[in-house]
């Protein structure tokens, strides 16, 4: 047993538990780890990506842009001003996904 842990036995009836499985299931999460973030901050966010997969594909095809511009910047060292001004495109769009992203997450937080 671990000295740096204080441990409470705590009870419930079969419902209950039942109950809190339940949920800690929906949330993906150990029933132990459930309790604990409940008991810690109240509440427990669980985020389905597969529903921001189209947010994630734009986000990746950003990436893989800013990844071509860099590899020819470092092969021959310097930067174009038209390379300079797609990746401040590149930057703007990943701003406001990230934006929008937070913002609707943050509306499920609530």
């Amino acid at each position: 047993m671990r000295t740096n842990r204080k441990y409470k036995n705590l009870s419930f009836t079969f419902d209950e538990w039942q109950r809190i499985e339940n949920l800690a299931a929906n949330c993906r999460l150990k029933t132990a780890t459930y309790i604990k973030q409940m008991a810690l901050n109240g509440k427990v966010i669980s985020i389905n990506m597969r529903e921001y997969h189209e947010v994630i594909s734009e986000i990746d095809r950003i990436g893989n842009n800013i990844n071509q511009i860099a590899r020819v910047v470092n092969a021959s060292g310097y930067a174009t001003p038209d390379e300079l001004r797609q990746l401040e495109k590149f930057r703007e769009e990943l701003c406001h996904i990230s934006s929008v992203f937070l913002s609707e997450i943050r509306s499920q937080a609530a």
